[in-house]
């Protein structure tokens, strides 16, 4: 990698995901993902991928439309184009990214994390973080390949370790494969 490339991984942040294109012109519908959408100015170069950044390119223009930033770029001019960005990253350079308090992490932080309980057996693997109505819900790709939704709540997820990619989870009854009562 030369000086001159932009580093991939944990230096860049996921700010938001790529909804749908949007009118006949290229334009993007993505979905806010930050809580400083402020930072995604026309003119900023943006890293977009699956799941991280694959390419770069600088954002043309960039508007507000119903909870929604509306984003075009240099090079799609058409909706075909577009929809190839759907279901992409847009990520900024992570070392502008604030701070947290203890308990709090960004979402790209806990997809990917192996769940498991205290004793170390594997439950499965958080695909995405999804809004609940009282909490946010990890979905949980479980070993079976099902889909486990588990609320982030401190009772059932007991500890969390970004650096080693981990997550303790503590699940009621019932909730994983073969576990009912």
């Amino acid at each position: 990698m030369s000086k001159d490339e932009p580093e991939l991984g944990p230096q860049w942040l996921a700010v938001g995901r790529v909804s749908k294109p949007h009118g006949v012109h290229g334009e993007l519908a993505v979905e806010v993902v930050t809580d400083f959408p402020d930072r995604l100015q026309a003119g900023v170069e943006v890293g977009l991928g699956l799941e991280v950044p694959t390419s770069f390119r600088p954002v043309h223009t960039v508007r507000w439309h119903k909870n929604a930033w509306l984003i075009a770029f240099a090079g799609v001019s058409n909706r075909s184009e577009a929809e190839k960005l759907r279901g992409w990253w847009l990520f900024l350079p992570a070392r502008e990214r604030a701070a947290l308090p203890p308990t709090f992490y960004y979402e790209h932080e806990l997809v990917g994390c192996t769940c498991c309980l205290a004793n170390g057996h594997a439950l499965g693997t958080v695909d995405s973080l999804l809004p609940g109505g009282a909490q946010a819900l990890l979905a949980v790709r479980s070993e079976s390949g099902s889909e486990v939704l588990v609320p982030f709540v401190s009772p059932i997820v007991v500890r969390v370790d970004t650096a080693a990619r981990r997550i303790v989870l503590d699940p009621p009854g019932g909730l994983f494969d073969g576990d009912a009562l």
